[in-house]
């Protein structure tokens, strides 16, 4: 499925304890704890409905939910601007792991340009938080790309892009909790994607299985960030989602598989539950 095909990125705007539909995965996962002593659990409704559910405890949610961030910004506008900004250094991320491994043709799907949709969107949020258009720095990847540069190029532009994705959320003004919910939408987005792209233990669009680890490998690099925070709260969190997205690590045997794949969408999901749930702890 080419990106005209699928118009502009789907978003998700995380709600405590939301209703998240995946075709076909089916997941039981119960887990527990947290300083309310509250219990948190996965389950089915039919085939196509994954609940997660608060079953015991007060209040539940997401820190920074019905708040202003720490921009003074409507927190769902943050999140939403943290996460287009992971969509398209997801979709870099992939087409440059890619073109290590020698696939430039596969890479090339996955440059983003400034007349993309998502960057389209993307602009809006640049002008409204203050920040740089690096609409430049994705034209000079794309067309180091394009153009077959040495991989130590292409690795330079990626790094010049991902220097004006960073700043451009320190202009969000982002508080811990909104960075969370940042990262679980991203991973939700992945079980979108891997979703589609694998099917009955079998590559069936390799195009949204890239863009599946990609998503993933940018939730893993935001909350590695967190992780390396003085803040107790914000470190912990950060170490137990890094913690919770590396078990998705069987779900992407290669940027590329050729073979079987042995894993689905319910992979991922699990693993954003237990992101969800170290949220919990953000204030």
């Amino acid at each position: 499925m080419t990106e005209s095909e699928k118009g502009t990125a789907r978003r998700v705007t995380p709600r405590s304890w939301s209703t998240l539909t995946i075709a076909g995965a089916a997941v039981g996962v119960a887990l527990a704890g947290s300083a309310q002593a509250d219990t948190f659990t996965i389950t089915t409704g039919g085939p196509e409905t994954l609940w997660l559910t608060q079953t015991e405890g007060g209040e539940g949610g997401e820190g920074g939910e019905g708040g202003e961030g720490g921009s003074g910004a409507v927190p769902e506008v943050v999140v939403e601007f943290l996460t287009d900004l992971g969509l398209v250094e997801g979709h870099l991320r992939a087409g440059v792991e890619l073109y290590r491994a020698g696939l430039a043709d596969q890479a090339k799907t996955h440059m983003k340009h400034p007349q993309d949709e998502i960057y389209e969107d993307l602009k809006g949020h640049l002008d409204e938080f203050g920040a740089e258009d690096f609409a430049e720095e994705l034209t000079a990847l794309a067309e180091a790309v394009e153009a077959g540069k040495p991989v130590e190029e292409v690795e330079a532009a990626l790094a010049e892009v991902l220097k004006e994705i960073d700043e451009a959320r320190e202009h969000s003004g982002a508080s811990e909790p909104e960075e969370a919910e940042a990262i679980l939408a991203l991973m939700r987005h992945a079980a979108e994607e891997y979703d589609e792209g694998i099917k009955d233990g079998a590559v069936s669009e390799l195009h949204e299985y890239q863009d599946a680890w990609g998503f993933v490998q940018t939730a893993r690099a935001l909350a590695a960030h967190m992780a390396g925070e003085d803040d107790a709260a914000e470190k912990a969190f950060g170490e137990k989602a890094v913690a919770a997205i590396d078990e998705t690590a069987p779900g992407f045997p290669s940027i590329s598989p050729e073979g079987s794949v042995e894993a689905d969408a319910g992979l991922i999901l699990a693993a954003a539950a237990k992101v969800e749930l170290a949220a919990y702890k953000l204030k």
